[in-house]
């Protein structure tokens, strides 16, 4: 059963381009899977996609010249999966239950799928060898060539393979502690927590998912990376501001300017589309946040709505090509390279509208969730040159590997 809703879930992603989590999320709530069987689903679409390019390289030779339906391709890239990482799975066990998807989609299939199988089980791995080396890399950590490309002229060849293995390596369950109802001492108590490594508010979670724990459902921790828990504190609210949040959803960095400002202040909340805004909504009462006002707009018009330089602290939390998040978005990485052509301008233009809504003598801080330059340092010193009366006080870049985070951006700057 966990193999046919891997299956369900892995067809979907490939004929819809389906975002993994939702498809993934969507699936397990109409199964009557078992904890273990869910587990066993999650392991077999995620480390599928995050291999992707790996196992395509591996699967060519056995499928060169044939014409093989999308839905095929699909379990026969996850069945390679199980075969080449699974290794507690037997071999016989992987095959029978490809056979037997297969079978539904006819004998001759189930055949095809059953000789693809067992011809690769019999032969060797593909060989590397001849590749040079960042085709090396692209095919071993499954990014495509022309991002490990951009990786090395921007990070060199040492870090761009860090990143790129680091990327494959699963991710941390990482929680941030809520300030308004607990503190991190009492949480820290508990055997299923232990501290973070990067973050102050940041707890480690050491048992499933936290999401199901009644530590959430109470809203004494929620769920957020270590690195993003950062750009919070880096704002630095204090509790008479005005903070505008230009991008808000789902809400994780909102809700902890709020725990800063001990629910004082008062904070605008934007996000572009109404559901997410009903999501953040939630995420506010859960955790018990008072003063948050949050709408759905464009926050690239913003200035329409609002006098010039009305807000003391700024956060602009820019959409991205989410070049950090790739351990947990896999998909991302099989994306056009010209995803960045549309995200720049749009992030240009949104600084604009922090400029000019930022009081004299104010605060912003614009982060992303990308290690991509272009989209962060370099934006940066674009938008200082417009802007000179603009003084950069802090920025950092986390790469994924130093702390086994998300890899993260984020610059503060003062006004005047």
């Amino acid at each position: 059963m966990a193999r046919e809703n891997a299956f369900m879930i892995l067809n979907q992603y490939f004929e819809d381009e389906s975002f993994l989590n939702i498809a993934l999320n969507e699936q397990l709530k109409k199964s009557n899977l078992k904890r273990e069987d869910k587990d066993l689903c999650t392991t077999i679409v995620y480390g599928t996609i995050q291999n992707l390019l790996y196992i395509q390289y591996q699967l060519q030779p056995y499928i060169k010249g044939k014409r093989v339906k999308k839905k095929i391709r699909a379990l026969l890239y996850m069945s390679l999966y199980q075969l080449i990482y699974l290794d507690k799975i037997p071999e016989y066990a992987i095959i029978n239950e490809a056979v037997k998807i297969a079978k539904k989609e006819g004998y001759q299939t189930s055949q095809f799928v059953n000789a693809v199988l067992r011809n690769f089980t019999r032969n060797e791995r593909r060989s590397l060898e001849e590749l040079d080396e960042l085709e090396k890399i692209s095919i071993m950590t499954s990014h495509p060539l022309w991002m490990v490309k951009m990786f090395k002229k921007q990070y060199g060849l040492e870090k761009t393979k860090m990143i790129c293995e680091e990327d494959n390596m699963p991710p941390t369950r990482s929680g941030r502690v809520n300030r308004l109802k607990t503190t991190k001492e009492e949480l820290l108590k508990e055997s299923c927590f232990e501290e973070g490594t990067l973050s102050q508010d940041a707890l480690l979670y050491k048992r499933g998912n936290l999401a199901y724990t009644s530590y959430y459902k109470e809203g004494k921790v929620t769920i957020q990376d270590e690195s993003s828990q950062l750009v919070a504190r880096l704002l630095d609210p204090q509790k008479t501001d005005y903070v505008l949040d230009m991008c808000s959803a789902p809400g994780s960095k909102t809700t902890h300017l709020a725990a800063l400002m001990e629910n004082q202040g008062k904070i605008e909340a934007y996000d572009l589309y109404k559901h997410k805004v009903k999501l953040i909504e939630h995420n506010l009462k859960r955790l018990g946040v008072k003063n948050v006002h949050v709408q759905a707009g464009d926050s690239t018009k913003l200035i329409e709505h609002y006098p010039p330089e009305t807000f003391d602290r700024i956060l602009l939390d820019a959409p991205c090509s989410g070049f950090g998040v790739l351990k947990r978005k896999p998909e991302i990485k099989y994306h056009d390279s010209s995803v960045m052509d549309g995200l720049i301008p749009l992030q240009a233009l949104l600084l604009e509208n922090a400029y000019n809504l930022l009081k004299n003598d104010g605060t912003m801080v614009y982060s992303t969730c990308t290690i991509n330059k272009k989209e962060n340092g370099m934006m940066i010193e674009h938008f200082i040159q417009k802007h000179p009366d603009m003084k950069v006080i802090e920025q950092r870049t986390i790469l994924n590997y130093e702390y086994h985070t998300d890899g993260f951006y984020m610059c503060k700057m003062k006004k005047g």
